[in-house]
Protein backbone atom coordinates (compact mmCIF):
# COMPACT_ATOMS: atom_id res chain seq x y z
CA UNK A 1 0.00 0.00 0.00
CA UNK A 2 1.35 3.50 -0.88
CA UNK A 3 2.80 5.41 1.97
CA UNK A 4 0.56 8.37 1.22
CA UNK A 5 -2.38 5.80 1.05
CA UNK A 6 -1.24 4.78 4.72
CA UNK A 7 -1.15 8.28 5.91
CA UNK A 8 -4.34 9.57 4.87
CA UNK A 9 -6.12 6.29 6.68
CA UNK A 10 -4.06 7.35 9.98
CA UNK A 11 -5.21 10.87 9.17
CA UNK A 12 -8.83 9.60 8.48
CA UNK A 13 -9.15 7.53 11.59
CA UNK A 14 -7.29 9.70 14.45
CA UNK A 15 -9.26 12.73 13.32
CA UNK A 16 -13.29 10.58 13.49
CA UNK A 17 -11.54 9.47 16.74
CA UNK A 18 -10.25 12.81 18.05
CA UNK A 19 -14.32 13.98 17.02
CA UNK A 20 -16.07 12.53 19.76
CA UNK A 21 -14.10 14.74 21.94
CA UNK A 22 -13.25 17.60 19.99
CA UNK A 23 -15.68 18.32 17.44
CA UNK A 24 -13.68 20.88 15.70
CA UNK A 25 -11.09 18.30 14.57
CA UNK A 26 -13.99 16.30 13.04
CA UNK A 27 -15.25 19.51 11.55
CA UNK A 28 -11.72 20.20 9.72
CA UNK A 29 -11.55 16.27 8.51
CA UNK A 30 -15.21 16.50 6.88
CA UNK A 31 -14.00 19.88 5.09
CA UNK A 32 -11.18 18.37 3.81
CA UNK A 33 -13.45 14.71 2.73
CA UNK A 34 -15.50 17.07 0.95
CA UNK A 35 -12.54 19.01 -1.08
CA UNK A 36 -10.01 15.85 -1.64
CA UNK A 37 -12.64 13.26 -2.08
CA UNK A 38 -10.49 10.50 -1.90
CA UNK A 39 -12.68 7.45 -3.85
CA UNK A 40 -11.40 9.67 -6.88
CA UNK A 41 -7.59 10.08 -6.23
CA UNK A 42 -4.81 7.54 -7.37
CA UNK A 43 -4.12 7.03 -3.59
CA UNK A 44 -7.45 6.22 -2.43
CA UNK A 45 -8.05 3.51 -4.71
CA UNK A 46 -5.78 1.10 -2.33
CA UNK A 47 -8.49 1.74 0.49
CA UNK A 48 -11.39 0.65 -1.56
CA UNK A 49 -11.25 -2.66 -0.03
CA UNK A 50 -11.71 -1.74 3.14
CA UNK A 51 -15.30 -0.50 2.04
CA UNK A 52 -14.87 2.79 4.26
CA UNK A 53 -17.63 6.00 3.73
CA UNK A 54 -15.74 8.36 4.67
CA UNK A 55 -17.89 11.44 4.96
CA UNK A 56 -20.53 8.86 6.50
CA UNK A 57 -17.95 8.05 9.71
CA UNK A 58 -16.10 11.67 9.96
CA UNK A 59 -20.24 13.07 9.86
CA UNK A 60 -21.48 10.32 13.00
CA UNK A 61 -18.28 11.04 14.78
CA UNK A 62 -19.04 14.47 14.55
CA UNK A 63 -22.36 14.43 15.59
CA UNK A 64 -21.84 12.20 18.52
CA UNK A 65 -18.82 14.76 19.74
CA UNK A 66 -20.79 17.33 19.15
CA UNK A 67 -23.68 15.72 21.44
CA UNK A 68 -21.54 14.74 24.19
CA UNK A 69 -19.85 18.65 24.07
CA UNK A 70 -23.19 20.43 24.03
CA UNK A 71 -23.13 21.94 27.49
CA UNK A 72 -19.81 23.44 26.91
CA UNK A 73 -20.99 24.74 23.56
CA UNK A 74 -21.85 28.61 23.44
CA UNK A 75 -24.63 28.99 21.05
CA UNK A 76 -25.92 32.30 22.14
CA UNK A 77 -29.22 33.42 23.24
CA UNK A 78 -30.99 31.03 21.06
CA UNK A 79 -30.19 27.37 19.91
CA UNK A 80 -31.82 27.93 16.38
CA UNK A 81 -30.68 31.37 14.43
CA UNK A 82 -33.19 32.33 11.86
CA UNK A 83 -31.07 31.11 9.10
CA UNK A 84 -30.72 27.79 10.54
CA UNK A 85 -34.61 27.58 10.76
CA UNK A 86 -34.95 28.82 7.11
CA UNK A 87 -32.88 25.77 6.04
CA UNK A 88 -34.53 23.27 8.03
CA UNK A 89 -37.37 24.24 6.20
CA UNK A 90 -35.87 24.10 2.60
CA UNK A 91 -35.60 20.64 3.62
CA UNK A 92 -38.98 20.21 4.81
CA UNK A 93 -40.52 21.59 1.87
CA UNK A 94 -38.03 18.91 -0.30
CA UNK A 95 -38.83 16.54 1.86
CA UNK A 96 -43.14 17.27 1.40
CA UNK A 97 -42.68 16.90 -2.12
CA UNK A 98 -42.67 12.92 -1.22
CA UNK A 99 -46.43 13.25 -0.83
CA UNK A 100 -46.61 16.26 -3.23
CA UNK A 101 -44.74 15.79 -6.27
CA UNK A 102 -45.02 12.67 -9.46
CA UNK A 103 -42.83 10.21 -7.49
CA UNK A 104 -39.82 9.04 -6.29
CA UNK A 105 -36.39 7.27 -8.01
CA UNK A 106 -33.18 6.70 -7.12
CA UNK A 107 -32.28 9.79 -7.45
CA UNK A 108 -34.73 11.47 -5.35
CA UNK A 109 -33.79 9.19 -2.54
CA UNK A 110 -29.95 9.88 -3.02
CA UNK A 111 -30.37 14.07 -3.57
CA UNK A 112 -32.68 13.96 -0.07
CA UNK A 113 -30.46 12.07 2.01
CA UNK A 114 -27.76 14.36 0.65
CA UNK A 115 -29.76 17.70 1.58
CA UNK A 116 -30.10 16.01 5.08
CA UNK A 117 -26.90 15.29 5.88
CA UNK A 118 -26.19 19.17 4.56
CA UNK A 119 -28.87 20.50 7.21
CA UNK A 120 -27.60 18.49 9.91
CA UNK A 121 -23.92 19.82 8.98
CA UNK A 122 -25.09 22.75 8.81
CA UNK A 123 -26.26 23.04 12.96
CA UNK A 124 -23.04 21.05 13.67
CA UNK A 125 -21.23 23.84 12.22
CA UNK A 126 -23.34 26.87 13.56
CA UNK A 127 -22.63 25.38 16.93
CA UNK A 128 -19.09 25.24 16.58
CA UNK A 129 -17.22 27.93 14.17
CA UNK A 130 -18.28 30.51 17.51
CA UNK A 131 -15.03 31.40 18.22
CA UNK A 132 -12.45 33.62 16.55
CA UNK A 133 -9.45 30.92 16.52
CA UNK A 134 -11.67 28.82 15.29
CA UNK A 135 -13.36 30.84 12.23
CA UNK A 136 -9.28 31.39 11.61
CA UNK A 137 -8.43 27.83 11.48
CA UNK A 138 -11.84 27.25 9.22
CA UNK A 139 -10.01 30.21 6.45
CA UNK A 140 -6.78 28.27 7.02
CA UNK A 141 -8.41 24.98 5.65
CA UNK A 142 -10.38 26.79 2.83
CA UNK A 143 -7.27 28.22 1.49
CA UNK A 144 -5.65 25.05 2.10
CA UNK A 145 -7.86 23.50 -0.32
CA UNK A 146 -7.65 25.28 -2.90
CA UNK A 147 -4.03 25.70 -3.04
CA UNK A 148 -5.12 21.39 -3.40
CA UNK A 149 -7.68 22.00 -5.53
CA UNK A 150 -5.69 24.25 -7.73
CA UNK A 151 -2.35 21.76 -7.87
CA UNK A 152 -4.72 19.15 -8.72
CA UNK A 153 -6.17 20.90 -11.80
CA UNK A 154 -2.70 22.10 -12.89
CA UNK A 155 -1.61 18.76 -13.26
CA UNK A 156 -4.60 17.15 -14.54
CA UNK A 157 -3.78 14.61 -17.29
CA UNK A 158 -5.22 15.48 -20.45
CA UNK A 159 -8.29 12.94 -19.95
CA UNK A 160 -9.36 15.21 -17.11
CA UNK A 161 -10.73 17.74 -20.05
CA UNK A 162 -13.54 17.62 -21.95
CA UNK A 163 -14.20 19.78 -24.76
CA UNK A 164 -11.04 21.68 -23.82
CA UNK A 165 -12.80 22.00 -20.23
CA UNK A 166 -11.13 20.92 -17.06
CA UNK A 167 -13.84 18.39 -15.69
CA UNK A 168 -13.83 15.87 -12.66
CA UNK A 169 -11.54 17.53 -10.05
CA UNK A 170 -12.45 17.14 -6.08
CA UNK A 171 -15.59 16.02 -4.91
CA UNK A 172 -19.00 14.97 -6.69
CA UNK A 173 -19.84 19.00 -6.21
CA UNK A 174 -16.67 19.45 -8.44
CA UNK A 175 -17.49 16.93 -10.68
CA UNK A 176 -18.30 19.28 -13.93
CA UNK A 177 -16.33 22.00 -15.07
CA UNK A 178 -18.64 25.10 -13.56
CA UNK A 179 -19.16 23.51 -10.16
CA UNK A 180 -15.44 23.78 -9.15
CA UNK A 181 -14.69 27.45 -11.15
CA UNK A 182 -17.60 28.81 -9.08
CA UNK A 183 -16.54 26.97 -5.61
CA UNK A 184 -12.41 28.24 -6.41
CA UNK A 185 -14.50 31.67 -7.06
CA UNK A 186 -16.12 31.40 -3.97
CA UNK A 187 -13.12 30.75 -2.07
CA UNK A 188 -10.46 33.40 -3.14
CA UNK A 189 -11.67 36.26 -1.01
CA UNK A 190 -11.11 34.15 1.95
CA UNK A 191 -7.66 33.23 0.55
CA UNK A 192 -7.36 37.09 0.17
CA UNK A 193 -7.69 37.48 3.92
CA UNK A 194 -4.77 35.08 4.89
CA UNK A 195 -2.32 36.63 1.93
CA UNK A 196 -3.39 39.88 4.07
CA UNK A 197 -1.70 38.42 6.99
CA UNK A 198 1.62 39.78 7.85
CA UNK A 199 3.28 35.99 8.38
CA UNK A 200 5.19 35.24 5.34
CA UNK A 201 4.85 31.73 5.93
CA UNK A 202 0.80 32.44 5.42
CA UNK A 203 1.67 34.68 2.78
CA UNK A 204 3.04 32.25 0.45
CA UNK A 205 1.03 29.71 1.17
CA UNK A 206 -1.94 31.89 0.08
CA UNK A 207 -0.16 33.58 -3.33
CA UNK A 208 0.57 30.21 -3.89
CA UNK A 209 -3.22 29.02 -3.41
CA UNK A 210 -4.32 32.08 -5.43
CA UNK A 211 -1.74 31.21 -8.55
CA UNK A 212 -3.01 28.08 -8.62
CA UNK A 213 -6.63 28.40 -8.22
CA UNK A 214 -7.21 31.62 -10.66
CA UNK A 215 -5.47 28.92 -13.25
CA UNK A 216 -8.18 26.28 -12.60
CA UNK A 217 -10.78 28.69 -12.92
CA UNK A 218 -9.70 29.56 -16.52
CA UNK A 219 -8.83 25.86 -17.40
CA UNK A 220 -12.68 25.11 -16.55
CA UNK A 221 -13.59 28.37 -18.85
CA UNK A 222 -17.19 28.81 -17.07
CA UNK A 223 -18.44 31.54 -18.35
CA UNK A 224 -20.82 31.33 -15.55
CA UNK A 225 -17.96 31.68 -13.14
CA UNK A 226 -16.68 34.38 -15.18
CA UNK A 227 -20.09 36.63 -14.60
CA UNK A 228 -20.44 35.88 -10.95
CA UNK A 229 -16.48 37.40 -10.69
CA UNK A 230 -17.13 40.59 -12.90
CA UNK A 231 -20.22 40.77 -10.48
CA UNK A 232 -18.27 40.60 -7.13
CA UNK A 233 -15.57 42.54 -7.93
CA UNK A 234 -18.10 45.39 -8.58
CA UNK A 235 -19.45 44.69 -5.34
CA UNK A 236 -15.74 44.47 -3.50
CA UNK A 237 -15.32 47.66 -4.05
CA UNK A 238 -18.43 48.42 -2.64
CA UNK A 239 -18.70 46.58 0.48
CA UNK A 240 -14.71 46.49 0.97
CA UNK A 241 -14.27 47.91 4.80
CA UNK A 242 -12.93 51.75 4.12
CA UNK A 243 -9.70 51.16 5.73
CA UNK A 244 -8.80 47.91 3.52
CA UNK A 245 -10.19 49.34 0.26
CA UNK A 246 -7.11 50.43 -1.06
CA UNK A 247 -5.46 46.75 -0.42
CA UNK A 248 -8.84 44.88 -1.70
CA UNK A 249 -8.30 47.34 -4.95
CA UNK A 250 -4.52 46.52 -5.10
CA UNK A 251 -6.07 42.51 -5.20
CA UNK A 252 -8.36 43.11 -7.96
CA UNK A 253 -6.28 44.50 -10.20
CA UNK A 254 -3.21 41.96 -9.14
CA UNK A 255 -6.06 38.99 -9.40
CA UNK A 256 -6.97 40.45 -12.91
CA UNK A 257 -3.63 41.03 -14.06
CA UNK A 258 -2.76 37.30 -12.96
CA UNK A 259 -6.06 36.04 -14.83
CA UNK A 260 -5.26 37.76 -18.11
CA UNK A 261 -1.53 36.84 -18.47
CA UNK A 262 -2.50 33.37 -17.23
CA UNK A 263 -5.71 32.57 -19.90
CA UNK A 264 -5.55 31.64 -23.02
CA UNK A 265 -7.14 31.95 -26.68
CA UNK A 266 -9.42 28.90 -25.36
CA UNK A 267 -10.61 30.86 -22.91
CA UNK A 268 -11.38 33.95 -24.23
CA UNK A 269 -12.87 32.14 -27.60
CA UNK A 270 -15.51 30.62 -24.82
CA UNK A 271 -15.78 33.65 -23.31
CA UNK A 272 -16.81 35.68 -26.40
CA UNK A 273 -20.23 33.23 -26.77
CA UNK A 274 -21.66 35.28 -23.57
CA UNK A 275 -22.47 38.66 -25.87
CA UNK A 276 -23.13 36.54 -29.24
CA UNK A 277 -26.89 38.36 -30.23
CA UNK A 278 -27.00 35.83 -33.69
CA UNK A 279 -29.53 33.08 -32.01
CA UNK A 280 -27.25 30.79 -35.27
CA UNK A 281 -23.97 31.72 -33.96
CA UNK A 282 -24.93 31.10 -30.47
CA UNK A 283 -23.35 27.71 -28.65
CA UNK A 284 -25.97 25.16 -28.05
CA UNK A 285 -25.62 25.30 -24.25
CA UNK A 286 -26.47 28.83 -24.08
CA UNK A 287 -29.87 28.48 -26.53
CA UNK A 288 -31.02 25.54 -24.71
CA UNK A 289 -31.45 27.33 -21.44
CA UNK A 290 -34.11 29.46 -22.83
CA UNK A 291 -35.95 26.69 -24.17
CA UNK A 292 -35.32 24.63 -20.79
CA UNK A 293 -36.62 27.85 -18.21
CA UNK A 294 -39.61 28.54 -20.62
CA UNK A 295 -40.83 24.66 -20.06
CA UNK A 296 -39.77 24.63 -16.50
CA UNK A 297 -42.27 27.61 -16.05
CA UNK A 298 -45.10 25.70 -17.49
CA UNK A 299 -44.39 22.88 -15.42
CA UNK A 300 -44.62 25.12 -12.30
CA UNK A 301 -47.60 26.78 -13.10
CA UNK A 302 -48.66 22.66 -13.33
CA UNK A 303 -47.45 21.56 -10.72
CA UNK A 304 -47.01 24.18 -8.23
CA UNK A 305 -46.10 22.06 -4.95
CA UNK A 306 -43.39 20.98 -7.26
CA UNK A 307 -42.71 17.85 -9.18
CA UNK A 308 -40.30 16.18 -6.41
CA UNK A 309 -36.88 16.00 -5.88
CA UNK A 310 -34.45 14.11 -8.53
CA UNK A 311 -37.70 14.93 -11.04
CA UNK A 312 -36.89 17.86 -12.82
CA UNK A 313 -34.82 16.48 -15.83
CA UNK A 314 -37.41 14.02 -16.45
CA UNK A 315 -40.74 16.43 -15.93
CA UNK A 316 -39.70 19.02 -17.91
CA UNK A 317 -39.76 17.36 -21.56
CA UNK A 318 -42.98 16.72 -20.81
CA UNK A 319 -43.57 20.19 -21.17
CA UNK A 320 -41.07 21.35 -24.24
CA UNK A 321 -40.93 19.47 -27.91
CA UNK A 322 -37.34 20.86 -27.86
CA UNK A 323 -36.33 19.06 -25.24
CA UNK A 324 -34.56 15.45 -25.24
CA UNK A 325 -31.42 15.25 -23.63
CA UNK A 326 -32.21 17.69 -20.70
CA UNK A 327 -29.85 16.94 -17.46
CA UNK A 328 -30.11 20.18 -15.61
CA UNK A 329 -31.90 23.47 -15.02
CA UNK A 330 -29.27 25.72 -15.24
CA UNK A 331 -30.71 27.75 -12.77
CA UNK A 332 -30.96 27.20 -9.10
CA UNK A 333 -33.78 28.72 -8.09
CA UNK A 334 -35.53 27.52 -11.28
CA UNK A 335 -34.41 23.71 -10.09
CA UNK A 336 -35.84 24.43 -6.07
CA UNK A 337 -39.37 25.56 -7.86
CA UNK A 338 -39.49 22.78 -9.76
CA UNK A 339 -38.56 20.23 -7.51
CA UNK A 340 -39.43 21.87 -4.77
CA UNK A 341 -42.47 24.29 -5.71
CA UNK A 342 -43.60 27.31 -4.45
CA UNK A 343 -43.12 27.10 -1.21
CA UNK A 344 -39.32 25.67 -1.57
CA UNK A 345 -38.63 28.83 -3.57
CA UNK A 346 -39.65 30.82 -0.88
CA UNK A 347 -37.79 29.05 2.00
CA UNK A 348 -34.85 29.15 0.23
CA UNK A 349 -34.86 32.93 -0.93
CA UNK A 350 -35.77 33.62 2.61
CA UNK A 351 -32.37 31.76 4.09
CA UNK A 352 -30.48 33.59 1.68
CA UNK A 353 -32.17 37.05 2.50
CA UNK A 354 -31.75 36.40 6.48
CA UNK A 355 -28.31 35.39 5.87
CA UNK A 356 -27.19 38.29 4.11
CA UNK A 357 -29.02 40.59 6.22
CA UNK A 358 -27.11 38.45 9.51
CA UNK A 359 -23.89 39.62 7.86
CA UNK A 360 -25.22 43.16 7.96
CA UNK A 361 -25.91 43.10 11.57
CA UNK A 362 -22.85 41.38 12.54
CA UNK A 363 -21.05 44.33 10.70
CA UNK A 364 -22.85 47.07 12.84
CA UNK A 365 -22.18 44.76 16.19
CA UNK A 366 -18.05 44.12 15.53
CA UNK A 367 -18.02 47.88 16.02
CA UNK A 368 -18.59 47.21 19.77
CA UNK A 369 -14.70 45.00 19.90
CA UNK A 370 -11.45 45.99 20.14
CA UNK A 371 -9.82 43.85 17.55
CA UNK A 372 -12.42 43.68 14.77
CA UNK A 373 -10.00 43.17 11.52
CA UNK A 374 -10.52 39.46 11.15
CA UNK A 375 -14.51 39.76 11.46
CA UNK A 376 -14.58 43.11 9.15
CA UNK A 377 -12.76 40.55 6.88
CA UNK A 378 -14.38 37.75 7.12
CA UNK A 379 -17.76 39.25 6.40
CA UNK A 380 -16.40 41.12 3.59
CA UNK A 381 -15.00 37.66 2.36
CA UNK A 382 -18.56 35.93 3.00
CA UNK A 383 -20.22 38.68 1.04
CA UNK A 384 -18.50 38.58 -2.09
CA UNK A 385 -18.88 34.22 -1.66
CA UNK A 386 -22.43 34.50 -1.73
CA UNK A 387 -22.59 37.15 -4.83
CA UNK A 388 -20.39 34.86 -6.58
CA UNK A 389 -22.98 31.62 -5.97
CA UNK A 390 -26.10 33.57 -6.29
CA UNK A 391 -24.74 35.15 -9.72
CA UNK A 392 -23.60 32.02 -10.93
CA UNK A 393 -26.79 30.13 -9.54
CA UNK A 394 -28.31 32.23 -12.44
CA UNK A 395 -27.25 30.12 -15.33
CA UNK A 396 -25.87 26.91 -13.22
CA UNK A 397 -27.62 25.05 -10.78
CA UNK A 398 -25.70 25.07 -7.43
CA UNK A 399 -29.50 24.64 -5.01
CA UNK A 400 -27.90 20.74 -3.54
CA UNK A 401 -24.23 21.95 -3.45
CA UNK A 402 -23.08 21.89 -0.19
CA UNK A 403 -20.17 24.19 -0.04
CA UNK A 404 -22.90 27.03 -1.12
CA UNK A 405 -24.71 26.26 1.99
CA UNK A 406 -21.51 26.39 4.53
CA UNK A 407 -21.51 29.83 3.31
CA UNK A 408 -24.95 30.57 3.67
CA UNK A 409 -24.85 29.46 7.56
CA UNK A 410 -21.25 30.73 7.99
CA UNK A 411 -23.12 34.39 9.11
CA UNK A 412 -24.78 32.52 11.98
CA UNK A 413 -20.99 31.49 12.92
CA UNK A 414 -19.65 34.85 12.28
CA UNK A 415 -22.67 36.19 14.78
CA UNK A 416 -22.28 33.59 17.49
CA UNK A 417 -18.20 34.41 17.61
CA UNK A 418 -18.91 38.30 18.28
CA UNK A 419 -21.82 37.83 20.61
CA UNK A 420 -19.69 35.81 22.70
CA UNK A 421 -16.64 38.40 22.54
CA UNK A 422 -19.18 41.39 23.56
CA UNK A 423 -20.51 38.77 26.16
CA UNK A 424 -16.74 38.10 27.76
CA UNK A 425 -15.78 41.79 27.39
CA UNK A 426 -18.99 42.90 29.40
CA UNK A 427 -18.13 40.05 31.64
CA UNK A 428 -14.60 41.30 32.69
CA UNK A 429 -15.67 44.94 32.68
CA UNK A 430 -18.32 43.32 35.73
CA UNK A 431 -15.48 41.83 37.10
CA UNK A 432 -13.20 44.77 37.14
CA UNK A 433 -16.06 46.80 38.43
CA UNK A 434 -16.00 44.46 41.20
CA UNK A 435 -13.01 44.16 42.06
CA UNK A 436 -12.36 47.93 41.93
CA UNK A 437 -15.23 48.82 43.90
CA UNK A 438 -14.01 45.89 46.57
CA UNK A 439 -10.73 47.84 46.90
CA UNK A 440 -12.05 50.85 47.41
CA UNK A 441 -13.91 49.95 50.59
CA UNK A 442 -10.96 47.67 52.06
CA UNK A 443 -9.30 50.58 53.53
CA UNK A 444 -12.40 51.68 55.28
CA UNK A 445 -12.84 48.11 56.79
CA UNK A 446 -9.37 47.92 57.87
CA UNK A 447 -9.37 51.55 59.43
CA UNK A 448 -12.72 50.04 61.23
CA UNK A 449 -11.31 46.82 62.66
CA UNK A 450 -8.46 49.22 63.62
CA UNK A 451 -11.04 51.62 65.85
CA UNK A 452 -12.82 48.57 67.12
CA UNK A 453 -9.27 47.07 68.37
Amino acid sequence: MPLRSIAFLLYFLGSSTGALIYPMVGLICYVILYHVYPQTTWWGKPLEPLGLRYSFICGACLLIGTALSAPRMRFGRAFLHPVEVGAIVVYLTALLTIATGVGTNAQSLLLLDKLGKIVLFLLVMSHILVTRRRLWIFVLILTLMTLYLGHEAKNAPPGAFLKNRLDGIGGPDFRESAGLAIHLCALLPFVAMVLWQKRWPLRIMAFLAAGYGVNAILLCRARSAFLACIVAGVCAVVYAPRRFRTAVVVFLLLGSLGGFFLSDAWFWKRMDTIVVTDEQQRDASSAIRLQIWAAAWEMLKSNPMGVGVGQFQFQVKKYSDHLVNTRDAHNSFILCAGECGVPGLLAYLATLGLSWVTLGQVARRVRLLEDSELYEWLIFANRLALVVYVVAGLFVSRFYTEGMWWLIMLPVCLSRAVENEIREGVQAELELASLLEVSEREPEWALAGLGRA
